[in-house]
């Protein structure tokens, strides 16, 4: 989640666009190349965080670690990663989303324009065996699950909104508070039409 989000959700600011997905593409990319997150959040106690339960103080943590735009490439992880690929990461995850790349200065970044290296990343094992791993589960679900309260009150904003209305999406700290995937509106909605929609037979031919 970028900077931008997290602000949005704090209310520090009203209005983000499609760079986040730029912020997002460094993380995916951290991941990938290293098997665990750059960002994370605990508070030290057996909270249940970890489990994918909600813990307010790791949230926080993880929102002012985002916000704050720390993050490391720890040499016994990082060794054997290329120069290129830390620099396009580095240049995703900056938390001012003027100064990120855009999409098409990433599709012509050298780690990208290059040839892919032979040797097999040991990303698979770290996941297995690091407990960051569980960190990570929560962290994709957290995004997730923001990402689908985001879609439902734009939904909502552009039913009430006029045409040729620019639609302004003001993301507050009760967007947090999230309904289970089963009860949210687009899931009532398609539940609605396939209750709804004409039952197909099928006939064969005789023989």
């Amino acid at each position: 989640m970028a900077p931008e989000v997290v602000e949005a959700f704090s209310e520090e600011a009203s209005i983000y666009d499609k760079r986040c997905d730029l912020w997002s593409l460094g993380v995916i990319l951290y991941i990938l190349l290293s098997g665990y997150p750059p960002f994370v959040g605990h508070c030290g106690s057996d909270c249940g965080w970890d489990r994918g339960e909600a813990c307010p103080a790791c949230q926080n943590m993880l929102f002012e670690s985002i916000q704050e735009g720390k993050y490391e490439f720890p040499e016994k992880d990082w060794a054997h990663i290329s120069v290129a690929a830390k620099d396009l990461i580095s240049k995703l995850l900056v938390r001012d989303a003027k100064q990120r790349l855009s999409a098409a200065q990433v599709l012509q970044h050298p780690w990208v324009q290059g040839c892919a290296p032979e040797n097999t990343l040991p990303t698979p094992m770290v996941l297995q065996r690091n407990s960051c791993a569980k960190d990570l589960t929560s962290f994709a679900a957290e995004a997730i699950a923001m990402n689908r309260q985001l879609a439902q009150r734009e939904e909502g904003a552009l039913g009430e909104a006029g045409q040729g209305q620019p639609v302004v999406i003001r993301a507050t700290s009760r967007c947090l508070r999230l309904s289970p995937p089963s009860q949210s509106e687009l899931a009532q909605r398609r539940q609605r039409a396939s209750l709804s929609a004409a039952p197909v037979v099928l006939v064969g031919d005789r023989a």
